[in-house]
């Protein structure tokens, strides 16, 4: 039997961490929910949270808010069915890492010139990046290589 060929070190990662990342943020995604069958309460709730008072009835804000939560929802599942086989979805998971660390900097741009209050802009662009590093991090260090033939060459 010949040998298998150790994996590169871009191939290595660290494939329970990356699962455990990928779900959390699943989770954390999840939250938006709720905004899908009820938008115009999500958005009351979460202007007088932030400061901003009753927002008024407008259909534009009740149709982004159940689109935006739709896509968050979208988001979770696709980011829990790529936790199921990390090694399968090895591009897209790195992928995901790197438009989280590129949201990251958009969100503050986009929080900032909104008018968000601070503990929001930096909830929003924080979240992003972390969330990025976090999944690069459990793509790219340490763990075992994340093909199994290499495990037992």
């Amino acid at each position: 039997m010949k040998d298998a060929e150790p994996m590169p070190k871009s191939e290595r990662g660290n494939p329970r961490l990356q699962r455990l990342v990928l779900r959390i943020i699943s989770a954390v995604s999840f939250i938006a929910l709720p905004a899908i069958f009820a938008p115009q309460m999500a958005v009351e709730k979460f202007s007088v949270l932030l400061g901003f008072g009753k927002p008024p009835h407008l259909p534009l804000l009740i149709y982004m808010t159940s689109g935006a939560s739709c896509v968050y929802l979208a988001q979770a599942v696709l980011l829990w069915l790529m936790s199921c086989d990390v090694v399968r979805y090895r591009p897209l998971i790195v992928f995901c890492g790197w438009a989280y660390l590129a949201f990251g900097p958009l969100f503050l741009w986009i929080d900032i010139h909104a008018g968000m209050p601070s503990f929001q802009v930096a909830a929003d662009s924080l979240s992003c990046l972390v969330g990025g590093a976090a999944l690069l991090a459990a793509c790219y260090s340490g763990g075992q290589p994340s093909n199994s033939k290499a495990l037992h060459a």
